[in-house]
């Protein structure tokens, strides 16, 4: 291990609180690079930079109502009678009303014309003549139905701030103020593999003594779901000859290698050792927590390695608990608050460890969360993880949770 000291890293952890093993990835796990990329490729990315207005929002007076738009001073001296000058499309540039006791045929949309300030919708009104009559019963306001230049966001404000993922709302900002290629964390290639002799894929039929693979799956699932895709999934059996090829091959064509299985004390637990060998220098080993005691962690180069307990429960929360959270900060998002929930019963956990107790989350009539325990049958009871939304965080030390207890709650998809 000397060998690996010499290349900057602390002699490994052991036997770590949670809080100790998520402050040491974090601080471990590198920034990755950003880049510029297409817009239309940019959905989902991290953004890198932060955005500005590139005008005013809106950038004209805009109708917000399909009607007419007049000067509201003429209706307040006692006209309900309006001659039409012309009517008002959005795309076309603001008219001038010439007549201040005529008005403009509006549309949704549409530049305000010059000199009107109000706006009257088609419910209120109807035809007459050559132009339109107001209800008698109608009182318009000064300003009403109408989108003003700048209300929104003046030329030059902040928009979005990097960090921020790229959804929805943000590629329509994006759009709006011209970006066409905005800086965005890179997306890493990603390399996940399932160790394990008793595992068969999709494609063969299991022995009694085997069972399908469903780690690699469920966690491909579950990181796209965050915004990362680009993973290669692979298998490797518990032969540290054929364990050593895989994984070195998925150093060389990765930014980030997960495995899960092989991290314990078993016999047949190779991967820290192989590792190791491969230049990997450990960081943690073993977290007070349940499930997923046995998680490690360490770094070849600016690789981040991530060792996963193999049972299908224990591999998906430390991937939520730890791996996502340091995926993130690699490509320098924003960290999320942290949500808590409080229990819907109560529950006893008698081991002095850090409990992550699946649960279904729901609001109560006052919008308060709250966590309902699911628990599994053991950390291979993925078939209970249907029924959940994720998982609380019960803290150490402490065997009784009542009804009303907070706990931090983390959800699968969000």
């Amino acid at each position: 291990m000397t060998s690996l000291y010499r290349l900057g890293y602390a002699p490994m952890q052991t036997e770590l609180t949670v809080a100790q093993a998520e402050r040491l990835i974090l601080k471990t796990v590198p920034v990755w690079a950003g880049e510029r990329a297409p817009l239309p490729s940019a959905a989902g990315r991290v953004l890198r930079e932060s955005i500005r207005a590139e005008r005013d929002l809106p950038p004209y007076n805009r109708a917000t109502m399909d009607g007419i738009a007049l000067r509201w001073k003429s209706w307040q001296s006692g006209r309900r009678a309006f001659p039409l000058e012309g009517t008002q499309s959005a795309g076309q540039a603001a008219a001038t009303l010439m007549d201040p006791h005529a008005a403009w045929r509006i549309a949704t949309g549409a530049p305000i014309p010059n000199g009107a300030d109000a706006v009257v919708p088609v419910e209120y009104m109807r035809d007459a003549g050559k132009g339109v009559e107001i209800d008698s019963g109608y009182r318009p306001k000064r300003g009403q139905f109408i989108h003003k230049r700048g209300s929104d966001r003046r030329a030059g404000a902040l928009l979005l701030k990097a960090g921020q993922r790229i959804g929805g709302v943000e590629m329509a900002l994006l759009s709006a103020n011209g970006v066409a290629n905005p800086r965005v964390a890179r997306a890493p290639r990603i390399a996940l593999i399932s160790t394990g002799n008793e595992l068969v894929g999709l494609g063969g039929r299991p022995q009694p003594w085997q069972i399908r693979s469903s780690n690699g799956p469920a966690m491909t699932a579950l990181l796209s779901r965050h915004g990362y895709a680009g993973i290669r999934a692979l298998h490797a059996p518990d032969d540290p000859g054929v364990l050593a090829d895989r994984i070195d091959y998925a150093l060389s064509q990765s930014d980030v290698l997960i495995l899960s299985g092989g991290v314990s004390k078993g016999a047949k637990d190779y991967v820290p050792g192989v590792l190791a060998e491969l230049g990997v220098a450990p960081v943690l080993h073993r977290v007070r927590q349940r499930p997923g005691f046995p998680l490690w962690f360490g770094m070849r180069g600016g690789i981040p390695v991530f060792g996963l307990p193999g049972n299908p429960v224990s591999s998906l929360v430390c991937l939520r608990r730890y791996v996502i959270p340091a995926l993130d900060k690699a490509q320098g998002a924003r960290r999320a608050y942290p949500e808590t929930a409080v229990l819907a019963e109560a529950v006893m956990f008698k081991p002095r460890l850090t409990w992550f107790l699946p649960v279904r989350l729901a609001a109560n009539k006052t919008g308060r969360l709250i966590a309902h325990p699911r628990q599994t049958n053991t950390s291979g009871d993925f078939a209970s993880l249907a029924r959940t939304d994720g998982f609380a965080q019960l803290r150490a030390n402490r065997s009784r949770f009542p009804i009303g207890c907070a706990a931090r709650v983390f959800r699968w998809n969000g």
